[in-house]
C-alpha cells in the first residue's frame, strides 16, 4: 500500500496561491504619485528608495490624506488614479508565471489581464487586526484555526447565502450548535470584520513586493482549514539578482501580515481577471477615411461583375504605396509584412476570395519588348552579355498589359512575339493610376546581330487573380447542381 499512497499524495490539489521571484531592472521600478498639490508629482524609485524617503512619503501621505489615512496602524495607501509607475507587467512576462503557477485545466489557455488597484506601505507602526492571530502549528503539518474561528468562517457563509434561504438563522441559534458563547463569537467578529463586500473585479489578488530589507512582517494566507506562511525577505534573499517578490492567490484566501520590526515593506496590488470584448473599447475610424475598405471591396466586387473586364481571363496588378525590404531577393514573403493602403487592398482581395500574391512586373525596353511576372528581383547587370534572355531568366510568366476591356495597352512596352514563343501571354490590367512606390531597374548588355543596351524596369505589384468567364460560369453551374 505504500506506493499506493505515495500516488494518492501526488495528487492533492495545487495550494491556492503561488509565488516568486521576478528579476527586473532599475529603470522599471520608478512610481510617480500625486502629492495633492495642483499638478506637481513626486518621483522615488522603489528598488532603491530608502527608509528615510518611504518614511518622508508616509508622513506626507497622512498629511494630505488624513481621512484615507487617518490611522498610524494601517498602511499608508496610494490609489490607482494617484500614481503611475515604469514596472511593467507584460515586459516581464509575470501574467505567464502566474497562469503556470496558479490556473488549471482549460483556464489555463484563456487571456488574463492584471488591473492595478493601489500602492501600500507598511511600516512598523502598521499592523492587520481584521484576521486573528494564527495558533502555531507543529513542523511539516498546517496550522488548524480554532473552533471560534471555524464557527465564525461557517456563519459567515450562510448569512452570506441568506437571501435565497426561507428563514434567517441568528447568531445564538448557529453557536448552539457548536456549543459557544454568541458573545464570545461577536467579541471575535469585532477585531475580525468581513472584508468589504465590493470586491474589485477580477477573481484573484496579485502582490508585487519590492526589497526593502525589511524585518518581519511575514504574510499569513488561510483557507478553509489550511494555513501557509509567505516570508517576503526570506524570498528575496535567495537570490543576488536584482529582483521583485510576487504572489498571486484566490479570493477566498484571507490575509493578514505579521507586524513589522523594522523597515517598510512596499507593495503593488493588482487584480487578475478574464477580460472581454466589452473591457476595451476598439477604436473608431473616421467613416469618410479614404482607407475604408468596405469600400474598396465593394468596388473590387463591381469590377470584377462586369463581364466586359479581362474576359478571357488575367490579373489585377495594384502597385505597392510603401516601401519594403528583401534580404533574400524574393518578394514571396512581402504578403505577410503589409501595410497601409496595401494592406488595406489585401484584406480586401481575401475578403472577397479572390487568389493574390506580390510579384514584380518587368518590363524589358531597348531590345526585345516584352513584359513577365516573376516573384524575386532580377538583376542581369553582372553578366557579360545575354543572348537568350527569356532563357536566362528561366523562362519567366510572359504578360501584355490590355486596358478595361481586354484592349491592347498602347502606352506600355511592345510584345515581341520572338519572346513569346508561339504562346498566348497572359493579360494584365493596371488598377492603379501611379507606378509602384517599391521599383527596380538594371541595364545589361544585349548580343545579337548587334551589340546594345537593354533596360529592365520592374514594379512590385499585388497580382489578383482574374478567372476568365467560362471557367467562371462552370465552376457556378458544378456548385449549382
Amino acid at each position: 500500500m505504500g506506493k499506493l499512497d505515495n500516488v494518492r499524495a501526488s495528487m492533492k490539489p495545487r495550494p491556492p496561491y503561488c509565488c516568486g521571484i521576478l528579476p527586473v531592472t532599475t529603470d522599471t521600478c520608478t512610481l510617480f504619485y500625486s502629492t495633492g498639490v495642483d499638478d506637481y508629482a513626486g518621483k522615488i524609485n522603489l528598488l532603491s528608495a530608502t527608509s528615510e524617503e518611504l518614511h518622508y512619503l508616509s508622513c506626507y501621505r497622512r498629511a494630505q490624506s488624513p481621512i484615507a489615512n487617518n490611522s498610524r496602524l494601517t498602511p499608508v495607501q496610494l490609489n490607482a488614479s494617484e500614481i503611475a509607475t515604469t514596472f511593467d507587467t507584460e515586459h516581464y512576462r509575470l501574467i505567464e508565471a502566474i497562469r503556470s503557477g496558479l490556473l488549471e485545466g482549460g483556464n489555463g489557455k484563456r487571456p488574463l489581464q492584471l488591473l492595478i488597484q493601489h500602492l501600500r506601505i507598511y511600516d512598523a507602526e502598521c499592523h492587520e487586526t481584521f484576521l486573528p492571530v494564527l495558533s502555531t502549528a507543529k513542523e511539516g503539518s498546517a496550522g488548524q484555526p480554532s473552533l471560534l474561528d471555524v464557527c465564525l468562517h461557517e456563519y459567515r457563509l450562510v448569512k452570506n447565502h441568506e437571501e435565497s434561504r426561507m428563514f434567517s438563522v441568528s447568531l445564538e441559534e448557529f453557536c448552539g450548535v457548536f456549543g459557544l458563547s454568541s458573545t464570545a463569537v461577536r467579541r471575535r467578529e469585532s477585531t475580525s470584520p468581513c472584508p468589504d463586500k465590493a470586491t474589485p473585479k477580477g477573481f484573484a489578488t496579485v502582490f508585487v513586493v519590492f526589497p526593502t530589507d525589511i524585518e518581519g512582517g511575514a504574510l499569513l494566507l488561510r483557507q478553509g482549514h489550511h494555513e501557509w506562511t509567505i516570508d517576503f525577505a526570506e524570498l528575496l534573499a535567495r537570490t543576488t539578482q536584482t529582483s521583485v517578490a510576487f504572489l498571486a492567490f484566490y479570493d477566498d484566501v484571507q490575509f493578514a501580515f505579521r507586524k513589522i520590526t523594522s523597515r517598510h515593506c512596499v507593495i503593488l496590488t493588482y487584480r487578475l481577471h478574464f477580460p472581454t470584448k466589452n473591457d476595451s473599447p476598439l477604436a473608431t475610424f473616421e467613416s469618410k477615411s479614404v482607407y475604408d475598405v468596405n469600400v474598396l471591396t465593394t468596388g473590387i466586387t463591381e469590377l470584377l461583375m462586369d463581364p466586359g473586364v479581362l474576359p478571357k481571363g488575367g490579373y489585377l496588378a495594384f502597385g505597392l504605396h510603401n516601401q519594403y525590404m528583401s534580404t533574400s531577393g524574393s518578394v514571396v514573403d512581402v504578403a505577410s509584412r503589409l501595410k497601409g493602403r496595401d494592406a488595406m487592398i489585401a484584406c480586401a482581395l481575401s475578403s472577397l476570395s479572390i487568389p493574390w500574391s506580390v510579384r514584380i512586373l518587368y518590363r524589358n525596353v531597348g531590345w526585345m519588348e516584352f513584359s513577365f511576372l516573376v516573384d524575386h528581383i532580377v538583376d542581369l547587370s553582372s553578366h557579360d552579355e545575354v543572348h537568350d534572355e527569356v532563357e536566362k531568366l528561366g523562362c519567366p510568366e510572359i504578360v501584355c498589359f490590355v486596358g478595361v476591356r481586354g484592349e491592347p495597352d498602347r502606352k506600355r512596352a511592345k510584345l515581341d512575339e520572338n519572346a513569346v514563343g508561339g504562346k498566348d501571354a497572359t493579360h494584365v490590367m493596371l488598377v492603379s493610376t501611379r507606378p509602384s512606390a517599391w521599383s527596380f531597374h538594371s541595364h545589361y548588355v544585349a548580343g545579337g546581330r548587334e551589340v546594345m543596351m537593354g533596360n529592365l524596369y520592374g514594379d512590385a505589384c499585388i497580382i489578383a487573380e482574374r478567372r476568365p468567364l467560362e471557367m467562371t460560369r462552370e465552376v457556378k453551374e458544378w456548385r449549382a447542381g
